[in-house]
């Protein structure tokens, strides 16, 4: 009898990302269980964490941490201290890869939330939770094959909210019982991502759900996914008469809806109610680094969701982006002082 050869490490760690991932998305799922969301998150970042390891283990990549001679470092417990899952995100995906970014923003949620709103924020965030599954799903098959897809192990929940005729008003009523500080941290968090991250399914997953009509043929099943730019021009002439199946992306044009320093000053001051100067304005994008200081080689490298350098008239403009998160981040008295460098003052008498 041939006996065969054990299985190499890095595989074990591998089944054990495949099973955090799984009871994730179980404990995720099910029905009147509290602290749902944080349990996802957990076993979500730690099903990363041991994908990742895998793939650096059977690669021969380094896990460690190490000290300026190089040499691996030690808990108090004797352990090795590896690499956490953010260094590892940074070290195996681009800057601009949706995927990292996902992944950032529920690394950085973890801590804000609070058990007894847990509901709301979930459903504040769904489209970034199913995102932060398909993503672990692409990068296992990518680096491991689809044999080791997760795709037979996982159903397609059934639920009842968010499908009514009232869907849009019951999450407005949802965004107001989220806490302060985790609604300005999504809202930020979102506002600092560039267009093209942001719009990507893999950063937030967004789908329209139409219910099917006729007759049921053998190779029918019950829910596909279907892609915008795989449908015919008939077939995007009907989609576009009741919303597209999947939110198309928008290219900005340079410079459209972009806003000169005076016009985002009186915005900014008519949504904050008090004296809002170009100068008030100067220190923001400085406090934030939004854009170089005037006199810079490199004029254009500003965050392109706030504000961008016009070449042809060479200045910087600002977005409607940069307005609204201006005025959420100076609606405090203690912020804006702190940001601006004096306390708020009252608008002139008109």
């Amino acid at each position: 009898m041939v006996s065969m050869a054990p299985r190499p490490r890095w595989w074990h760690q591998l089944q054990d990302s495949k099973n955090e991932v799984l009871l994730a998305v179980d404990l995720y799922n099910r029905s009147g269980m509290e602290r749902q969301l944080e349990a996802l998150i957990v076993h979500m970042s730690i099903g990363w964490l041991k994908l990742l390891q895998a793939r650096y283990e059977r690669d021969g990549l380094d896990l460690y941490i190490r000290n300026s001679r190089g040499q691996r470092q030690r808990t108090r417990d004797g352990d090795w201290v590896t690499k956490p899952l953010h260094q590892m995100s940074s070290e195996e995906f681009d800057e601009r890869d949706p995927r990292r970014v996902n992944l950032e923003f529920f690394i950085g949620l973890r801590n804000k939330i609070e058990h007894r709103h847990e509901r709301d924020v979930a459903t504040l965030i769904a489209g970034k939770t199913q995102a932060l599954l398909l993503n672990y799903e692409r990068t296992l098959i990518e680096n491991f094959g689809a044999g080791e897809s997760l795709a037979d192990c996982l159903r397609f929940p059934l639920f009842v909210s968010t499908i009514t005729d009232d869907a849009v008003s019951a999450i407005k009523e949802v965004r107001k019982r989220v806490p302060r500080t985790v609604l300005d941290y999504v809202q930020d968090f979102d506002a600092s991502v560039e267009f093209d991250i942001s719009s990507d399914q893999s950063y937030d997953f967004r789908i329209y759900l139409v219910p099917k009509t006729g007759s049921k043929t053998e190779a029918d099943v019950a829910m596909s996914f279907v892609r915008l730019e795989d449908l015919d021009k008939d077939q995007l002439g009907l989609m576009e008469k009741m919303q597209t199946v999947i939110r198309e992306k928008q290219v900005p044009i340079e410079d459209l809806g972009s806003l000169l320093p005076k016009q985002v000053v009186a915005k900014i001051q008519n949504g904050l109610g008090w004296k809002f100067t170009v100068n008030d304005h100067a220190r923001a994008w400085k406090h934030f680094d939004v854009r170089p200081p005037e006199g810079s080689e490199y004029p254009e490298q500003t965050k392109q969701q706030f504000c961008r350098y016009n070449i042809l008239f060479g200045r910087h403009v600002y977005t409607e982006a940069w307005v609204k998160y201006l005025i959420r981040k100076l609606g405090d008295p203690e912020e804006f002082e702190k940001i601006v460098g004096h306390s708020p003052r009252p608008l002139d008498p008109a």
